[in-house]
C-alpha cells in the first residue's frame, strides 16, 4: 500500500504521540472523504483514541429546558428569532427533574447539560440546577449549556453543583451570529477561572469551511485548553436563510473528528473526543463521546428532539457497544461494561484494548517504502 510520504510522515508522527502542525492538519483535511487517505487518516485516530482511554467511551445527556426566539441571530440556529417557527417552551421544574431521571437510570451517564436560551433567567437556572444535582447520583456531573456569563454567576454555577459548561466560539462567530466573538471567550476564561470544566467543539460545520478555517479553528479552540473535544456539523434546516449552503455528511464530519483527535495530542489530558450528531462512522474514527438529547434542540426542527434528531441514551449505549467499546466511564472514573447494560454476552475476545496508557502507538500499519 502506498501512502502519500507527507501524509505517512504525519500519521507516523501521531503515532509517536507527537500533534500535527497547522499546515499537516490542512494537508489532512484537504483529502476527499471517501479517499484512501482518509481511511488511513481515521484509522490511525481511531487506534489512538482507543489506547488513550482505554477503549472506554463516555455518554452524556443533555436537556433543553427552554425554546424562544434569539435575538443571536445564529443563521444555523432553530432558535434565530429571524426564523423561529418552534413553539415557545419552557419546562417546569418537575420535568426537568424527571427527565434528568430518566437520562441516569441505566447508570451509563457520565454527565447530565442543563441548556438555556443565550438570553436566560440565571436565577432560575441555578434552581434547576441544584434540583437535578439533588435529584441524580452522585457521580453524574452537571453542566451548563449558557449564553454569555460574567466570572461572579460562573462562580455561583459551581456553588450550585455544576462540574462544568458549554460554551462555544463557533466557526464565523460575529459573522453567522449577531453575538460577539470576544464576549464569548471572556465567558470561556469565566468558566475555567471558576474551576468549571470547559470543552472546546468545532461547529457548526458546513460544506463552505474550508481545510484552512477549520485547522485554524481547531487549534483556537486549543489554545484556550479544553478538557475535552469535538466536531459537529451543521445540521440542515430547510427555514435557515444559509439552507443552500447544504450540509457536510457523517463522513466528512469523522475526517474531520480524526483530524481534531490527531491535534489533542498536544494536550494529554484530552482524551475524550465528541461527535454531533453521534455516528458509528465518527466512532470508529477517534470519538469516544456521544451526547443522548431531550427537550428543545437549537440542530432541530421539532420542539421535542427525542422524536427526532436526539438519540436517547439506550441508543447512545448501543452505539458504544457496536463500535467496539468495552465500557462506559462514570462521572466519578468508575466503568460501566457496556455489554452488560445491554445484557449482552460479550464474547468478543481478547482483542479489544483496555489497559494500554502508553503514549507510543506504533504498531506495523504501513508497508516499509
Amino acid at each position: 500500500m502506498q501512502v502519500p510520504a507527507q501524509t505517512q510522515g504525519v500519521l507516523e508522527r501521531a503515532l509517536d504521540g507527537k500533534a500535527p502542525a497547522r499546515d499537516e492538519m490542512v494537508h489532512l483535511l484537504r483529502y476527499p472523504e471517501h479517499s484512501l487517505e482518509s481511511g488511513i487518516i481515521r484509522a490511525v485516530a481511531n487506534r489512538i483514541t482507543r489506547e488513550r482511554s482505554r477503549n472506554l467511551a463516555v455518554v452524556s445527556g443533555q436537556i433543553g429546558y427552554a425554546a424562544s426566539p434569539c435575538d443571536g441571530d445564529c443563521v444555523f440556529c432553530a432558535f434565530s428569532a429571524a426564523h423561529f417557527h418552534l413553539p415557545r417552551v419552557e419546562m417546569s421544574t418537575e420535568e426537568v427533574v424527571e427527565h434528568a431521571t430518566t437520562l441516569t437510570s441505566n447508570g451509563v451517564l457520565s454527565g447530565v447539560s442543563l441548556m438555556s436560551m443565550h438570553q436566560f433567567d440565571f436565577r432560575r437556572f441555578l434552581d434547576l440546577l441544584a434540583a437535578v444535582r439533588a435529584a441524580v447520583p452522585a457521580y453524574v456531573r452537571i453542566s451548563a449549556n449558557v449564553g454569555d456569563i460574567t466570572a461572579e454567576q460562573a462562580k455561583e454555577l459551581k456553588a450550585a453543583g455544576a462540574s462544568g459548561a458549554y460554551h462555544q466560539i463557533r466557526l464565523r462567530e460575529g459573522i453567522d451570529t449577531r453575538l460577539d466573538r470576544e464576549e464569548r471567550i471572556r465567558t470561556v476564561r469565566n468558566i475555567q477561572e471558576a474551576g468549571l470544566r470547559w470543552g472546546f467543539c468545532c461547529e457548526p460545520i458546513g460544506p463552505e469551511h474550508t481545510p484552512e478555517e477549520l485547522a485554524d479553528h481547531i487549534l483556537f479552540g486549543m489554545s484556550l485548553r479544553p478538557s475535552y473535544c469535538a466536531a459537529m456539523r451543521r445540521v440542515f434546516l430547510p427555514n435557515s436563510p444559509i439552507a443552500a449552503r447544504g450540509q457536510i455528511t457523517e463522513l466528512r464530519l469523522a475526517q474531520i473528528v480524526a483530524v481534531s483527535a490527531l491535534a489533542a495530542l498536544a494536550d494529554p489530558a484530552i482524551i475524550f473526543i465528541g461527535a454531533h450528531e453521534p455516528n458509528l462512522i465518527c466512532l470508529t474514527s477517534g470519538a469516544n463521546s456521544v451526547y443522548a438529547e431531550i427537550g428543545a434542540n437549537p440542530r432541530d426542527e421539532s420542539i421535542e428532539t427525542s422524536q427526532n434528531l436526539g438519540l436517547s441514551v439506550d441508543d447512545c449505549t448501543r452505539m458504544i457497544y457496536e463500535a467496539g467499546f468495552d465500557g462506559a466511564l462514570q462521572g466519578d472514573g468508575k466503568t460501566i461494561p457496556v455489554s452488560s447494560v445491554l445484557g449482552i454476552k460479550d464474547a468478543r475476545g481478547p482483542h479489544t484494548t483496555t489497559t494500554t496508557t502508553t503514549t507510543n502507538f506504533r504498531t506495523p500499519l504501513f508497508d516499509a517504502n
